[in-house]
């Protein structure tokens, strides 16, 4: 199955999940990363080694057990900003929805415990693509979507490692950041990642994402850093995202984040949405063709 002609809103919402990478680009000392005027405290020791980062990174992440973020904007360069709603609960629940305020609603991406699924207005034909995740990796979904709907919670810094992967480091780059350089399987082949984070306060600064023959596939990076109050974790409030190969590029606000509050209604949120008019579509059915209409 040959995956659909993709517009560039297209693309860029496919990066959004796909990439499901999270970083940060600022500089090593601590400035940037506050809490009003408080700044994030020293959490590596000097000269730390791979074991003691990734833990600082688990750390971080793991005291997010889910995440809310209202109000939020999506702005790709040419394209109309769009409001936009984020909402995660990790490992594999994930849901991203955005509309403007003349069209309604454009996108909603979302991942469950079963599958996940991509709705766009304007896609040509009308669909709805899913795909569960236990037929993922023989499926042809991966063209759409070549990162595992587990790392969809990475894109909003909730950050981890495999242990099943393999990791190097760290490196120590001339600005005092440390590289992580990671070997991920998939089911075209060996992905290779590096991971940049800084060497005070052990938060990713970037990650950057490699085809098995060395062509970046993405780069993602954060800013705006602020420690959660419920949590305790510190989280992006702007994350940028490049896609090379496509030429996308891509900025997610986040204008309000709230954390470990129980969502008001979980069992809609989590389940894949019905829309009028628009033919539901399984991705790894092998003898679906997605096609534009005629």
């Amino acid at each position: 199955m040959n995956p659909p002609p993709l517009s560039r809103l297209v693309a860029v919402m496919i990066v959004v999940t796909a990439v499901a990478l999270s970083g940060a680009t600022c500089p090593s000392v601590l400035r940037g990363y506050q809490v009003g005027t408080m700044p994030l405290p020293r959490v590596l020791p000097p000269q730390p080694s791979l074991d003691q980062i990734i833990g600082a990174i688990h750390d971080n992440s793991q005291r997010v057990r889910n995440y809310m973020a209202p109000q939020a904007v999506i702005s790709v360069p040419g394209v109309p900003r769009l409001s936009a709603q984020v909402a995660c609960e990790p490992p594999r629940r994930f849901r991203l929805r955005a509309q403007t305020a003349v069209s309604g609603n454009e996108l909603d991406l979302g991942s469950n415990d079963d599958l996940f699924w991509l709705w766009i207005r304007r896609h040509e034909p009308p669909v709805m693509l899913f795909c569960r995740h236990d037929q993922y990796a023989q499926s042809s979904a991966r063209r759409l979507l070549p990162i595992r709907a587990d790392w969809m919670p990475e894109l909003l810094g909730l950050i981890s490692f495999d242990p099943n992967d393999s990791h190097e480091g760290p490196f120590p780059l001339s600005d005092g950041r440390l590289e992580i350089r990671s070997r991920l399987t998939s089911p075209d082949g060996q992905l290779l990642k590096s991971t940049l984070v800084d060497g005070t306060t052990g938060l990713v600064l970037e990650q950057h994402l490699f085809a098995p023959t060395g062509e970046r596939l993405a780069s993602v990076r954060t800013t705006q850093h602020r420690v959660d109050p419920t949590s305790g974790a510190a989280l992006p409030r702007k994350v940028d995202v490049s896609w090379p190969a496509s030429d996308v590029n891509f900025t997610l606000e986040l204008k309000a984040v709230t954390t470990n509050m129980p969502a008001s209604d979980p069992g809609q949120l989590w389940q894949m949405p019905a829309y009028e008019g628009y033919e539901p579509i399984d991705l790894a059915d092998p003898s679906v063709v997605i096609g534009p209409k005629q």
